[in-house]
């Protein structure tokens, strides 16, 4: 599923426990790896380079939430723009919650 999303700025919080990067904390919440940007304009993969855990809200009324998707260092680094990503997303407090 995609998701219109804009990327936040305050991104750098703590990692939770149990986790070495966001990066890793959205691979372990799904089970899957990080091999590309989820940008749907974008055409990095990982062997291209590494993937950010980047921190997103949704463009969504009334949806504060923060969450973790794998954009390359490129993407994660336009600070307050707008772009549709392909899930999951996984949410910054409780990992448990994902959208697929």
């Amino acid at each position: 599923m995609n998701y219109k999303v804009h990327n936040l700025r305050a991104g750098g919080r703590p990692v939770p426990n149990g986790y070495s990067s966001w990066i890793d904390y959205w691979e372990k919440s799904t089970g899957l790896k990080a091999t590309s940007c989820h940008n749907t304009v974008c055409n990095v993969s990982s062997r291209n380079a590494n993937m950010d855990g980047a921190h997103v809200q949704r463009d969504t009324p009334n949806d504060n939430r923060w969450w973790i998707v794998p954009l390359c260092h490129r993407c994660n680094t336009q600070f307050g723009a707008h772009f549709t990503v392909s899930g999951p997303l996984v949410n910054v407090l409780d990992p448990s919650i994902i959208l697929w």
